[in-house]
């Protein structure tokens, strides 16, 4: 079936979601007492979601959290075996990714990026979900009376699937690409000290944002790892003792560590930085947030930097 779309939806959803969210978070954060309560119940969610509530904002229980990586979990599973089919294995990419990536990234995509950089990437992102499916299924415990905005969900539903076609959009095999990278053969041994590197980063933001997610639950917990109450307290221990949410200051870095192995891939810099975007806003409502609830807040702890701010 040929196709004629010349327009990256993809980017283009991500680059709007990008700028909403920064021009929304701006609005909350230096004018949020002159607005409208409902735009800020909109906006947040969660232990710093907005006391007041309107009918007219649709919530659902912040457990439903657990769906994104049930869904990704699906998502993902098919990617690995579909790269590890096309590159390893030589199958033909199916004609169906191919219309759906023509249909949502456009025909004139060009892959710059190597074969072995995509499949690195593509496993990197794989085993986070996975992780993150076990951390929300097994570890996290939701507080009962924890919400999330109709409008997060579906958003948080669409990003997966939106990670998964920008790897690919601009993949060889899946894009059009230089002979020079289209035919030759994946090299998992050709990876670069540069990629070598992002790699350990990755796996080091990977561990400790595990750590901190349980030390995060256990909050919760009993030393029989029963739960006993759904409040929030102050966390100690690894990575909280420099940062506020280091669990989600190591999801930035993760992504930070992709973009360095896809830098060629430009639908993957909207990707980026919307997870910039959006994970700093969160960071900074819960460092604000915590320093109101909590005396006892330790002041060396910062909420982006180490020792900085």
């Amino acid at each position: 079936m040929k196709t004629d779309f010349t327009m990256n939806l993809i980017s283009i959803l991500f680059c709007l979601l990008t700028s909403t969210m920064i021009i929304y978070s701006s609005l909350i954060n230096l004018f949020e007492p002159k607005l409208p309560h409902i735009l800020s119940q909109i906006f947040r969610f969660g232990k710093f979601g907005a006391k007041a509530k309107s009918k007219l904002v649709m919530e659902v229980p912040k457990s439903w959290f657990k769906h994104f990586y049930i869904c990704a979990f699906i998502e993902f599973t098919y990617l690995i075996w579909l790269v590890t089919m096309v590159y390893l294995f030589h199958m033909k990419v199916p004609s169906y990714v191919r219309f759906l990536l023509d249909c949502l990234c456009g025909t004139e995509r060009i892959a710059f990026v190597p074969k072995h950089k995509v499949f690195i990437a593509t496993c990197l992102m794989t085993i986070q979900v996975y992780r993150r499916l076990y951390d929300t299924q097994k570890i996290s415990v939701f507080g009962n009376n924890s919400k999330l905005n109709l409008t997060h969900y579906v958003i948080g539903l669409i990003h997966y699937p939106g990670v998964i076609l920008a790897i690919l959009s601009e993949a060889p095999l899946f894009a059009n690409s230089p002979s020079t990278i289209a035919e030759a053969p994946i090299n998992l041994l050709s990876t670069t000290l540069s990629d070598k590197i992002a790699v350990l980063i990755f796996w080091l933001a990977w561990k400790h944002q595990f750590i901190c997610t349980k030390i995060l639950a256990n909050l919760r917990k009993d030393k029989n790892g029963n739960t006993v109450n759904s409040e929030y307290k102050l966390p100690q221990g690894d990575w909280f003792d420099y940062l506020t949410a280091p669990h989600q200051t190591t999801e930035i870095v993760m992504y930070c560590c992709i973009t360095w192995i896809l830098w060629s891939n430009i639908t993957w810099f909207f990707i980026f930085t919307w997870v910039l975007a959006n994970q700093i806003e969160t960071i900074l409502l819960s460092h604000w947030w915590y320093q109101e609830k909590f005396e006892d807040f330790p002041k060396t702890r910062k909420a982006l930097i180490p020792f900085l701010y």
